[in-house]
């Protein structure tokens, strides 16, 4: 266990339940905005794994759509060969995702 000064107080634990995902997607980075080829490899409600053959500075900001949510701000917080980390500047809902959404069942026809 750490102690107090290893973890102070004003410390976040980033760390969230990830949720494995593959698929395409179209990240936009700025200054100007141009769209980079990802494939998002896991995502959780405060960021996202991917891979990409572009470098992508860290700490640059960026944008991802996510189907059923639209648009998130993320920001990359690192970044190791092909494989990318952006945190989302606001927490999304993962069952509002259609990357992380469970599919029913249709209803059973009663006998």
């Amino acid at each position: 266990m750490k102690s107090d000064q290893e973890n102070p107080e004003y410390h976040k634990d980033r760390r969230a339940n990830r949720t494995s995902v593959d698929r395409n997607a179209q990240l936009l980075r700025q200054p100007n905005w141009y769209s980079v080829d990802v494939k998002i490899r896991d995502l959780s409600q405060s960021g996202f794994m991917a891979e990409c053959a572009d470098p992508v500075g860290i700490g640059s900001f960026v944008s991802l759509d996510v189907p059923g949510i639209g648009p998130v701000e993320a920001q990359v917080r690192w970044q190791i060969g092909q494989r990318m980390g952006g945190m989302f500047l606001d927490p999304i809902s993962l069952a509002s995702c259609e990357w992380t959404a469970v599919r029913a069942d249709p209803p059973k026809e009663a006998a």
